[in-house]
């Protein structure tokens, strides 16, 4: 009985041994996942606290916030330099501590694209102590609105040749010639043989036939023969063979700032020159011209340029170095300055006697055809040159030679104030023409 008892009570003892032990177990498991989620909200806390923060800076307004371009180092301007060679780049900037790329408002607003090879810094080179250039530049800035540092640029890089300044100084100081004893004779032969080679009217014929539909459209709209425009760029340049050896800025530099006697009027013509590249988006130290600044196959003055350039070939702007832009240019040229169509430019005279040299010659000159014909001159065709006509007297190896000129032989000379210019390019155009056929032909060729 006493051990059954005994038993028992083991039994019992085990039993509440069990069941505390069992409800220790839940108690702790409950404490541990209290203090879990505990930490969980604490962590979910501060992440809502830098969430909130992190928008707070998100939604600063770029525009308002201070810009502040980020220090480069030096691999950075390495890297900027050699990508502004090829596209504006943009550099990046902090913002409330935080890295962003210039949007375009602020990237227009506060950075300027560097310009190669533009040094804006002071006037150099070889009209530095020019104080009519520094005269020029402040002129160009002022009247026109052009940048001096950019001016300072182009003047630093004009160059003042050894040759420049030799014709700058022989045309500020023309040489008086004193005559010992009678004068050479053959002038104008040897004048005439810088023209009227072979050479020259083979190109001519060859320059015809590559622009005989633009020649033929310029001598229907403006009245002028083709043969006589392909006799100025003829004279001219030898059809573009010759446009020039000398920077077109160097030469009106030269001339206009170096020639004490005609400086005037080259600074107008160098002025004009630069408002005509910046319209036309030109770099002004590239155009090659003469060494007085003629510029292109019809060697016009810059001035002439906005005066008489057309656009002939329907390009949308004027490129004088195009045939096809010199041709219209030409023939407008002449009729801006009285050509008239179908007028006989210049005919062969003769004279029985000496008495002609008792009259005045050149293409200035003005006498009625009763009074050459008094003096002894007379013409076998006059064509219809009536009324008035001026005296032309060439000296050749064998003596004079005579030439009656109508108005279109002055028009001519509105190109160039000389009657031995005139007569090359009326014999060159004449000699274009023969090798061509008849006119018929020369028409019937352009269509």
């Amino acid at each position: 009985m006493n051990r059954n008892i005994i038993v028992k009570n083991i039994c019992l003892c085990g039993i509440a041994i069990g069941l505390a032990s069992c409800s220790n177990t839940k108690n702790a498991k409950f404490t541990s996942d209290n203090s879990i989620k505990t930490h969980n909200v604490e962590a979910q806390t501060k992440k809502n606290i830098k969430v909130s923060k992190l928008k707070e800076t998100n939604s600063i307004n770029v525009k308002d916030a201070k810009v502040i371009l980020a220090r480069p180092t030096k691999p950075s301007i390495k890297k900027a330099r050699r990508v502004a060679k090829t596209k504006q780049y943009k550099p990046r900037v902090r913002v409330q501590n935080r890295f962003r790329p210039v949007n375009r408002r602020i990237t227009r607003q506060n950075y300027v694209a560097p310009v190669k090879h533009i040094k804006y810094a002071k006037l150099s080179g070889d009209y530095a102590d020019n104080s009519q250039t520094r005269a020029f530049i402040n002129m160009m800035a002022s009247k026109h609105g052009f940048d001096k540092g950019y001016l300072n640029y182009l003047f630093s890089n004009t160059q003042a040749t050894p040759f420049l300044k030799r014709m700058a100084y022989s045309d500020a100081n023309p040489s008086k010639r004193i005559r010992k004893g009678p004068r050479r004779s053959g002038r104008w032969t040897r004048y005439r043989g810088n023209f009227l080679t072979e050479k020259t009217i083979n190109k001519g014929i060859q320059f015809w036939r590559q622009n005989r539909v633009a020649l033929k459209r310029a001598e229907e709209q403006f009245g002028v023969p083709q043969e006589y425009i392909l006799g100025i760029i003829g004279v001219e340049t030898r059809y573009g063979g010759n446009v020039g050896k000398n920077r077109a800025i160097d030469a009106l530099a030269a001339m206009g700032f170096d020639n004490a006697r005609r400086g005037k009027y080259f600074r107008s013509e160098l002025e004009s020159y630069l408002l005509m590249t910046r319209s036309a988006r030109l770099d002004p130290l590239k155009p090659m011209a003469s060494y007085a600044g003629a510029l292109g196959l019809c060697q016009f003055m810059p001035s002439n340029i906005k005066r008489y350039a057309v656009d002939h070939d329907r390009s949308g702007s004027v490129n004088l170095w195009t045939s096809g832009d010199a041709i219209g240019s030409v023939a407008n040229y002449f009729k801006k300055h009285g050509w008239r169509s179908g007028g006989t430019v210049a005919v062969k005279a003769n004279s029985v006697n000496s008495r002609y040299k008792t009259l005045k010659t050149g293409f200035k000159s003005s006498h009625s055809l009763a009074r050459l014909r008094s003096k002894g001159v007379s013409a076998n065709n006059l064509g219809n040159i009536s009324g008035k006509a001026s005296l032309i007297k060439l000296n050749t190896y064998s003596g004079d030679e005579l030439w009656l000129g109508g108005h279109n032989f002055y028009v001519i000379t509105r190109y160039n104030h000389s009657s031995h210019y005139a007569m090359a390019v009326h014999q060159l155009a004449q000699a274009i023409k023969g090798r061509i056929g008849s006119r018929g032909l020369l028409r019937q060729a352009s269509r």
